[in-house]
């Protein structure tokens, strides 16, 4: 079934220009028969990811406020959701947890994990089950995801474009070259060397055509992200060029992204959403996957499988017109093994706080009123 499903969803990707789930043109575009298969492809694709989603209906509720849903969640232990920070941050009124089964429970909110945007809260009422721990799956870089809703359907896929990084420019090797748009052939052309950077200090000028980095080969920025994976900010790493048309062998120094200008940030969020709603917090996170994804913002916080029903990550935010981050499993493994138990502990505490309150309250109010003042 998974090898016909990536084969329908590469034909559909092709049809759609490689963007998936998104507005589709206006019926005078597309031919009525071209219409008819593009539709019963789609619904092949979603019956097929619905096979492998249904498994994790417990294991995702909805964050309501009022009539709006905020955002989803995922259930990591039992009673525990781990949930969007920003988005729930933005509402005065009070949110409640609504399970796979239309049950509306309170919630309490028990600690905050900033540097991923995300918020624990306690459910007391849920039932729902935890992923298990054997379902958790690192996600390879051309995967085919999905989101899974608490109906345990997928409401929206994609594939994994770039591979786990950093988006926070401290974090991130700097070689200070401008890459030529232009160039069609192998390698990357260098269009512009920045002065003092790593790049000018290394003997790199505008013209030459980087070849290889760390020995992976180079043909696009997405495969010079890939080739600069794991490196820090200061170490060297090995290229090799073609100068003049003569091969040439050295070592490539990288630095620290320095302070630049941006666009106005009017300007920046309109060119980036061209018309698609984003979340709020779009950037600076420690440890990102990122996929095509066009998730909305309000379904962020759920889990996010693979083909073959494996759990990879949860869906952290909508970013551009075809990007969407997600927050890979390990990191959520990290959260459930070293920072859980922590959170459990105080909750057990302030509970037992609570439990002696009440108990007070009830011996009080247990005195006779004639021996009230």
């Amino acid at each position: 079934m998974n090898t016909v499903l990536r084969n329908i969803i590469a034909l559909v990707s092709c049809c759609s220009m490689g963007v998936s789930y998104a507005k589709k043109p206006s019926p005078q575009i597309i031919a009525p028969q071209d219409q008819k298969i593009l539709d019963q492809q789609s619904r092949a694709i979603f019956s097929g990811l619905d096979s492998v989603s249904k498994a994790y209906r417990e294991n995702v509720v909805a964050i309501v406020s009022g009539s709006r849903q905020l955002a989803l969640g995922t259930v990591i232990a039992p009673h525990i959701v781990l949930t969007k920070l920003s988005d729930l941050r933005r509402t005065t009124n009070p949110f409640v947890a609504v399970d796979h089964e239309g049950k509306v429970l309170n919630v309490e909110p028990v600690a905050i994990l900033s540097d991923h945007d995300l918020m624990i809260i306690y459910v007391p009422g849920l039932k729902s089950k935890p992923i298990e721990a054997s379902q958790f799956a690192g996600a390879k870089l051309g995967s085919i995801i999905a989101a899974v809703s608490p109906q345990g359907k997928a409401h929206d896929f994609g594939v994994i474009s770039v591979e786990q990084r950093s988006l926070r420019p401290e974090n991130l090797p700097y070689l200070g070259i401008a890459i030529d748009p232009k160039w069609d052939k192998d390698g990357i052309m260098v269009a512009g060397v920045e002065a003092g950077g790593g790049a000018h200090k290394s003997g790199i000028v505008a013209g030459d055509v980087l070849t290889k980095i760390n020995n992976k080969d180079l043909q696009s920025v997405l495969s010079l992200k890939s080739a600069m994976k794991g490196v820090k900010p200061g170490e060297s790493v090995t290229v090799e060029l073609v100068r003049h048309g003569q091969s040439f062998n050295g070592e490539l120094q990288t630095g620290k992204k320095p302070h630049e200008m941006k666009f106005p940030q009017k300007r920046l969020a309109l060119m980036n959403s061209m018309g698609n709603r984003m979340n709020e917090r779009r950037d600076d996170f420690p440890l990102v996957i990122q996929s095509d994804m066009t998730i909305l913002p309000e379904r962020t916080g759920c889990p996010v499988i693979d083909l073959n029903g494996k759990f990879v990550g949860i869906a952290l935010s909508r970013a551009g017109r075809i990007e969407t981050y997600i927050i890979p499993s390990w990191v959520c493994k990290e959260i459930i093994d070293k920072v859980l138990p922590e959170v459990m502990k105080q909750l057990e505490i302030n509970n037992q706080k609570l439990d002696h309150r009440q108990d007070s309250e009830s011996e009080m109010n247990i005195v006779p009123e004639t021996d009230r003042w």
